[in-house]
């Protein structure tokens, strides 16, 4: 008889007692997104640790000691030694670990034409020049990897490129000049005067033609106080070539400090060991700045983070199985009369059973489906929440050789697989299944007329 079959039964009962069925999806879907959730956050804090560890995870730069001292105006200036790095030196301090890019600087002042410079104190039209940082990959220059500044159209210098520059966006405003424009630099040196800023080299003999790669803006504000020269909002990021066009340095000689990129910040002290051993530098006028990009204070926030949420996932799962039988127990103790009757009627206990399996899976698939859209918004919540100020500013290989700047977006982090999402879903399955059996065991085990007499 069509009564008799389970299925028929227990979607007759699904469709019949809503409020029931409400009451039972709501249990599990609140669980599933819980669930999902979590282990959405414990994924994103293992693999975010993990690309940290993976990317450029800590740095140290090579450069000259230097003298501070406080001119007649009272403010500080620094004096650095006119010594150098070369090529051959760089070469035998990649070989003493695993780092994986050097970044070498050069600096020099410049002039165009085409640049109408933003003025700073004292500015004149002869004091009317930038700052120009050269060097091989602009990403790894210290205010873009510690986002004081960041590329906001076009691309980073890499050590393929040739005549290339970046601008500030203020800079680059006021001059009408955007990615792609081509432009004459000149070399320039700034000096000072009667009190007044100079340009030291007035007859101009060497040009570079230069394309602007990118264009970049400060995340600090600089005031005017300084010279015009060196206002944040004039600095130039260019190729190496560029200065050594216009004269102001040599090829295979740097003059600035040098950056070195590691993989795995937790090495960073032991290569820096091995570099300080080498004879070929000399220590008394160079020493060895770390930066390991806040490696540490993150990881550590992130291991306390994971063991939190391993923590809740215990805990979680725990009640959750503990409080899906104790529910599926209440409902089956308000089933007792349909499952006496069931019984009298020589309907076998399996087919009961498996009614109400059904019964419990059928609402079970239909709200982690539901579940699996609504949890991803909710892991979002809690990822920008749990790891805001977390996430550094990673940069591989990839990217730095494309110019690019690196990064992933938080909610990347905080997807499962789709293997991983069946996985959790399927033991929440077994779960139910569970609860559902031991609940319908208690009851089914005892005969008709017992269970009629309890109900009396």
């Amino acid at each position: 008889m069509r009564k008799m079959n389970p299925m028929y039964r227990a979607m007759l009962f699904v469709w019949r007692k809503k409020g029931k069925t409400a009451s039972l999806f709501l249990t599990i879907f609140v669980i599933a997104v819980f669930l999902v959730s979590c282990f959405g956050v414990l994924h994103a804090s293992k693999r975010l640790s993990k690309d940290i560890r993976t990317s450029l995870g800590a740095a140290f730069y090579i450069r000259a000691n230097t003298t501070v001292s406080t001119n007649e105006n009272g403010q500080t200036e620094v004096t650095e030694n006119e010594v150098h790095m070369t090529q051959k030196e760089i070469d035998e301090v990649m070989r003493t670990g695993e780092i994986k890019y050097c970044n070498p600087i050069n600096y020099g002042f410049a002039k165009s034409d085409a640049i109408e410079f933003i003025p700073g104190e004292k500015h004149t039209k002869e004091s009317s020049m930038g700052k120009v940082t050269a060097l091989r990959f602009s990403a790894l220059a210290p205010d873009f990897a510690e986002e004081a500044a960041v590329l906001t159209r076009g691309t980073h210098i890499t050590d393929a490129d040739t005549g290339k520059i970046l601008l500030s966006e203020p800079l680059a405003d006021a001059n009408h000049l955007s990615v792609g424009d081509v432009l004459m630099l000149t070399h320039a040196e700034l000096g000072k005067e009667d009190g007044a800023y100079t340009d030291e080299i007035p007859v101009k003999t060497a040009y570079a033609k230069v394309e602007v790669s990118g264009i970049y803006q400060w995340n600090t504000k600089s005031g005017s106080e300084k010279p015009t020269a060196t206002l944040a909002e004039n600095e130039i990021y260019a190729s190496l070539d560029v200065l050594n066009e216009l004269g102001e340095s040599e090829r295979g000689i740097y003059t600035g400090e040098v950056g070195f990129y590691i993989t795995d910040p937790e090495k960073l002290s032991g290569i820096t060991h091995s570099v300080r051993q080498l004879q070929s530098i000399d220590w008394t006028t160079h020493f060895i700045r770390t930066n390991d990009f806040q490696y540490r204070k993150i990881a550590d926030r992130l291991a306390s983070l994971g063991d939190l949420v391993k923590i809740l996932l215990v805990l979680a799962s725990v009640f959750s199985a503990a409080f899906l039988t104790l529910l599926f127990l209440l409902r089956m103790r308000g089933r007792m009369q349909e499952a006496g009757i069931l019984l009298a009627a020589g309907i076998p206990k399996g087919q009961i059973a498996a009614g109400f399996l059904l019964e419990a899976l059928s609402v079970t698939i239909f709200a982690l489906l539901v579940s699996y859209f609504v949890s991803y918004g909710a892991a979002d919540v809690w990822g920008r929440r749990l790891f805001d100020g977390l996430q550094p500013h990673l940069i591989d290989g990839k990217t730095l050789s494309a110019g690019g700047t690196g990064g992933v977006p938080i909610e990347n982090y905080l997807k499962l697989s789709v293997t991983e999402t069946l996985l959790l879903y399927l033991c929440q399955m077994l779960v139910v299944t569970a609860s559902s059996l031991v609940s319908s065991i208690l009851i089914l085990r005892l005969k008709p007329k017992e269970i009629l007499s309890r109900m009396s």
